[in-house]
């Protein structure tokens, strides 16, 4: 699945030991890969930390988003793809499919580069906001099993149609149906994130992090992304976490450490 090809350079961050493991952050609306690299590193953990300084084997990827026209904005905006409404992102979904389509292409691309690198095992993939929207369908139509999935201030788009589909019998014939009649992903794996063996252990962890008091990503739409990704049949274990206050963004220290906690966790991190 090649991606389009004009999508801005990625912003990389490279580590200051020898690489062991990848993060691959994606902005939010209005935003773009620099300039939340620049944000993300500018908050520190309660050690006093940044991430980077955290950890130091790890290379973090932020790509950004092509320029597309806002349809609510009325006019041109850096966006993953563009959304009618985020009271109810079910409103003219028709319009999310495009970008969502060549933006999970793009990522998808760029993690099949650092599997040339790394063990897809030690590649995180993290978003905020609308990169959050974009980076779990990523996650989920993608044909390798990641180490880990970081959401913050998120949702689902076509939570309604993976939900209907995420419990069937067949999940991953079911999953790849999705990606392909919907998103238009034709060669999207038949679902990474489904359980061929209950009694296996080898599950994705995922954090996902949202404010009680976020005014541009009702909480509540996290809850609904918490409970899809919970959906029988998937190899997800999801840790959810809610902090007040906090915005749109991630809450200092207390976000920023769960986050390092969450990380910390991941054997090729420690």
């Amino acid at each position: 699945m090649a991606p389009p090809s004009d999508f801005p350079a990625l912003h990389v961050v490279q580590p200051t030991q020898d690489h062991h493991c990848t993060i691959i952050a994606l902005h939010g609306r209005g935003s773009n890969g620099p300039e939340f690299a620049e944000e993300l590193f500018e908050d520190k953990s309660s050690n006093d930390l940044t991430f980077s300084e955290h950890f130091t084997h790890c290379k973090w990827i932020f790509p950004s988003s092509q320029e597309r026209y806002s349809t609510v904005f009325q006019e041109e905006m850096d966006e993953w793809f563009d959304i009618y409404s985020l009271t109810d992102p079910s409103t003219q979904e028709e319009l999310q499919v495009e970008g969502l389509r060549d933006s999970i292409k793009h990522i998808l691309d760029i993690i099949d580069k650092e599997v040339e690198l790394v063990l897809p095992g030690n590649i995180v993939l993290l978003g905020i906001s609308q990169g959050c929207a974009t980076a779990i369908h990523a996650l989920l139509a993608g044909q390798h099993r990641l180490g880990g999935f970081i959401g913050i201030a998120g949702w689902m788009p076509f939570r309604k149609h993976f939900v209907d589909l995420a419990g069937s019998r067949n999940d991953r014939a079911s999953l790849s149906t999705f990606y392909a009649d919907t998103l238009g992903l034709t060669g999207a794996s038949q679902s990474n994130v489904c359980r061929s063996n209950p009694q296996q252990n080898n599950v994705i962890p995922a954090l996902l992090c949202h404010c009680t008091d976020d005014d541009v990503v009702d909480v509540e739409l996290g809850h609904q992304l918490r409970d899809a990704l919970m959906s029988p049949g998937l190899d997800i274990n999801v840790t959810y976490k809610e902090f007040v206050p906090g915005g749109h963004w991630i809450p200092c220290p207390d976000g920023f450490d769960s986050i390092v906690e969450f990380l910390r966790c991941r054997a090729f991190l420690s």
